[in-house]
């Protein structure tokens, strides 16, 4: 099945996305992560291969153009509305709420479409978009600057080992803000490495210049 899947799923994603080059590198760094966190998560080669498939397919929403609910939300929906032969309505149902949720709101019992899903499915929805939203903030720049990423699991941290070919400071700013979802969902604080050296988040960016009146 995986072979013929990864077709639908390339298939969909060349069709609808402009950046090929973004979500494709999202999702080499999304499976290190699941892979570098099945020790905790537990899940298996299903949930491996649904997580690649909302890593390819995040950001289609844009190809859309504007829209009031955002590019995340349009993605799932054209997620929920493509012709599917290689994947249950179940299936689909967790790529698209793990698209949803890579960015903004994490997944929430307010959420009527979350709400009714199995425990099992929102667990499984909960780990993956933690991981979605981790490996997108690693390719914050666009330009691929990190290569890689490995995970140490400490009782009470999780320790990301990057390793990079240019600045990141946008990526691990990114990486902090987006981690609150793999906080959450694993009890444990993020900490980001490079080489030996701890990388503390970069301060924001000075606001822009306001002219005097």
């Amino acid at each position: 099945m995986s072979d013929k899947a990864r077709e639908e799923i390339l298939g969909l994603m060349q069709a609808k996305e402009n950046k090929p080059l973004h979500v494709q590198h999202v999702s080499y760094l999304a499976l290190q992560l699941f892979d570098g966190l099945s020790a905790l998560h537990g899940l298996g080669p299903r949930e491996r291969l649904l997580l690649e498939a909302a890593a390819h397919l995040h950001d289609i929403g844009h190809s859309e153009g504007f829209t009031p609910e955002g590019h995340h939300k349009e993605s799932a929906r054209l997620i929920r509305e493509h012709s599917w032969q290689q994947f249950s309505r179940q299936d689909v149902e967790v790529i698209a709420q793990v698209s949803r949720y890579h960015r903004k709101s994490i997944p929430d019992m307010a959420h009527d479409e979350f709400r009714i899903l199995e425990p099992s499915e929102r667990r499984a929805i909960q780990v993956l978009a933690g991981i979605l939203r981790l490996a997108d903030s690693l390719d914050r720049s666009h330009e691929r600057r990190v290569t890689d990423v490995t995970v140490e699991i400490r009782p009470n941290q999780l320790v990301f080992h990057l390793t990079t070919s240019g600045p990141v400071e946008r990526e691990v700013r990114a990486l902090y803000k987006k981690a609150d979802l793999t906080s959450a969902v694993f009890q444990r604080d993020v900490v980001v490495m490079i080489g030996d050296d701890i990388v503390s988040p970069p301060p924001p960016p000075p606001p822009p210049p306001t002219s005097l009146p």
